[in-house]
């Protein structure tokens, strides 16, 4: 599912809003769609996320009885969670005539996410042409060349001859929207794919010509398990826009290129971005209702709770200390800080080594090895700056507090990327989110590390 940029709320918007809510009053689909054909695309999405979701379905049931198909690509205006919710309060029969209007790939995230009894309704309408290929598709994971292809392909037997294609190719014209154009793919007659051919290259062969002569032997073949980044080494070193998705039993289940792989690629990181920042659940939008939102959030910040007053506890341990050298309660959060910045630095490098392949789980001390020179190097350097800033603004306190400082930085910060760099590919062992759970867990043990190593070292020499 496409999502298009939000406007803000123009005049055009407003004035369509207006006009969808008149229709829908007075149930005039013809006038709905007249509206709707003519209104600027810009301000389309704005108008739709005005409409309160009772509205939005209204709207939808209205236009769909008009023209399904409209109504169908109107729904590219909104992300994956609006257009789940839109079609799920749907009427059964409404949903049912999009259906068969939708790219493919929105339908696999219909029947993987919708509830049990829709799902199982909408896989006995799934298109004819393209029944086997949408459901092989299925069983793959959404971030997979098997799980992002397109499924409208052309295929045709292998002895077919170019009279056979432009049969074909007339057929399929009646349905040509999201067909891809640009390639055909050859079988045998149990389904199992020998080949592709561009269909430029035979524009001017005669009616009789074999198309199985015309095969091109540099179009590469993707397996449907294929991660992303692996799939997107493939791309990058061949000219062909796309390439098939074969499994192992040798069917051909669809076709991916640069836009499918980009697209997948950008959900992926935005939904790693939403992650880390503390948002669940995927896309939010002020105009979800608070409620939706608020336990989203809730659900970052109540385990961020208890994991903070562990870390904080450490300093509850230590406090006869703070109490005589007071100028420690400043000192431990800039410590803490700094450490959790040089751990946050190395938890993003493995995450991405780990979403392009270049890493898996089993490699942890290869990481670690590589993370302690650099937290060592760099907490030498900074523990070095804070020790002269610290000498300058508080050596009347204690003279080995400087040194003392510099030390506890050092220490804290190899921990941290080691910790840092490890703590994603453990995540990933144990089957969890790294996205979302290294962040808050880093940031609990590197506070600990922190306010551990200066009032240890503290009471150690300076009591």
């Amino acid at each position: 599912m496409t999502l298009n940029s939000i406007s803000l709320h123009s005049t055009s918007a407003e004035q369509l809003y207006s006009q969808l809510l008149f229709c829908v009053e007075t149930q005039n689909a013809d006038l709905l769609h007249k509206n709707i054909e003519t209104t600027h695309s810009e301000a389309l999405p704005s108008a739709f996320r005005m409409l309160s979701d009772h509205d939005r379905v209204a709207v939808w049931a209205l236009l769909s009885s008009k023209s399904p198909k409209l109504a169908a690509n109107l729904l590219d205006h909104f992300s994956d969670n609006e257009f789940l919710a839109l079609i799920s309060q749907l009427p059964l029969e409404v949903s049912v005539s999009l259906f068969e209007y939708l790219h493919s790939t929105d339908r696999r995230i219909l029947i993987s996410q919708l509830p049990h009894q829709l799902q199982s309704q909408l896989k006995r309408v799934l298109p004819q042409k393209w029944r086997n290929e949408e459901r092989a598709a299925l069983i793959y994971p959404e971030n997979s060349a098997g799980g992002i292809c397109k499924n409208e392909i052309i295929k045709i037997r292998a002895e077919a001859t170019v009279a056979d294609l432009n049969a074909v190719l007339e057929e399929k014209e009646q349905n040509s929207d999201h067909l891809e154009w640009r390639y055909v793919y050859l079988r045998n007659e149990k389904g199992v794919f020998l080949g592709a051919l561009k269909l430029k290259d035979i524009f001017l062969q005669s009616p009789e010509t074999k198309l199985k002569e015309h095969v091109d032997p540099s179009i590469p073949v993707a397996a449907p398990e294929l991660e992303l980044y692996s799939l997107k080494s493939i791309l990058d070193t061949t000219l062909h826009s796309v390439i098939p998705v074969v499994n192992e039993h040798g069917f051909q289940i669809g076709v991916v290129g640069f836009k499918q792989l980009n697209e997948a690629l950008y959900e992926q990181s935005k939904h790693q971005l939403l992650e880390q920042s503390g948002v669940f659940g995927g896309d939010e939008f002020r105009s979800m209702p608070t409620f939706t939102r608020n336990l989203r959030r809730l659900a970052f910040l109540l385990p961020s709770v208890i994991l903070s007053y562990a870390a904080v506890s450490i300093i509850a341990a230590y406090e006869p200390i703070i109490e005589q050298i007071a100028v420690l309660a400043a000192i431990l959060p800039l410590v803490a800080n700094l450490s959790g910045a040089a751990g946050n630095q190395a938890v993003a490098v493995s995450i991405r080594e780990l979403s392009m392949g270049h890493l898996s789980a089993k490699d942890w001390l290869y990481v670690i090895a590589k993370e302690v020179p650099i937290g060592l190097i760099n907490g030498i350097l900074i523990g070095g700056v804070l020790g002269v800033l610290t000498l300058f603004t508080h050596s009347n306190e204690h003279i080995g507090l400087p040194l003392l400082i510099g030390i506890a930085y050092a220490f804290s910060s190899v921990l941290a990327v080691m910790i840092g760099g490890a703590l994603p590919l453990l995540l990933r062992r144990l089957n969890l989110d790294p996205a979302m759970l290294s962040s808050p867990v880093l940031t609990t043990l590197t506070d600990a590390i922190a306010f551990f190593s200066v009032l240890y070292l503290a009471q150690l020499f300076l009591l």
